[in-house]
């Protein structure tokens, strides 16, 4: 079975010296740990917040997610073997505050609202799309991001582009490494001084991944898949490739 990928926390000099020194090669006394197993079902939130345009480009890190279940796998020209490894099911919805009608997206196109706040499940991950409206959260809106992003069943929120706009009114960027369109920085580092803010294409703070665009955010998705589904690398990259990500040995 192949080793995790992803991001390696570097040992401080005092580890260094404890791991060169100790007599013992257990992980436990050389405090080493592995990723535990990947679930074998997904289930993913897209939250829609206000009633302005979501940015259809945004919505292509939902689809990448969606590349990885049994039924999509089967729709790639996959070797057996990549199939059975496959994730059962990848359970999307759409929660808007009412979870009624539809919303608007760019290219003069419509999407179907799933759920509410009230009514919509734990999510596994929480997508939180940019928009071309600033507006105020609602408590509503608040206690929900709040809510989901305080539960330990949440492996990831991944804001997208202006997406970090909503999650900034929450409070929850408090001490936290995060990106935004570089067009904002500027004024995203005055309104919520308590963020560290970068100048990078994507970011990630714990269980927070932010990108600088829609484009960007594909490529973090990807760094995210490939990180928790290391036990599955082989569907991981099929879904990926079948995407257009490049493959990781072409950078090496």
């Amino acid at each position: 079975m192949s080793t995790p990928r992803g991001y390696t926390s570097f040992p401080s000099s005092a580890d260094l010296f404890y791991f060169c020194t100790t007599s013992s090669t257990s992980e436990e006394d050389l405090n080493i740990h592995y990723a535990p197993p990947s679930k074998s079902s997904l289930r993913v939130g897209v939250l829609i917040l206000g009633h302005g345009q979501v940015q259809l480009l945004d919505l292509a890190v939902v689809d990448m997610l969606a590349n990885i279940g049994r039924n999509r796998i089967a729709n790639l020209n996959a070797a057996a073997g990549t199939l059975e490894r496959a994730v059962d099911e990848v359970d999307i919805r759409y929660v808007s505050e009412s979870g009624e009608g539809s919303f608007p997206i760019t290219s003069g196109v419509r999407m179907p609202v799933t759920n509410s706040f009230e009514d919509a499940p734990q999510f596994d991950i929480l997508v939180i799309p940019g928009s071309f409206s600033s507006g105020e959260l609602s408590v509503q809106a608040r206690g929900f991001l709040t809510t989901q992003c305080s539960n330990p069943a949440l492996m990831a929120v991944m804001c997208i582009a202006s997406g970090i706009l909503d999650l900034g009114q929450t409070g929850l960027l408090r001490q936290k490494r995060c990106t935004g369109p570089p067009s904002l920085l500027p004024s995203l580092r005055q309104r919520f001084p308590e963020a560290g803010w970068l100048e990078m294409p994507w970011a990630r703070h714990e269980r927070l991944w932010s990108s600088g665009s829609a484009i960007t955010a594909l490529d973090m998705v990807a760094a995210w898949m490939r990180e928790y589904y290391w036990d599955r690398s082989e569907v991981v990259e099929c879904a990926l490739v079948a995407a257009g990500i490049a493959p990781l040995d072409t950078y090496e």
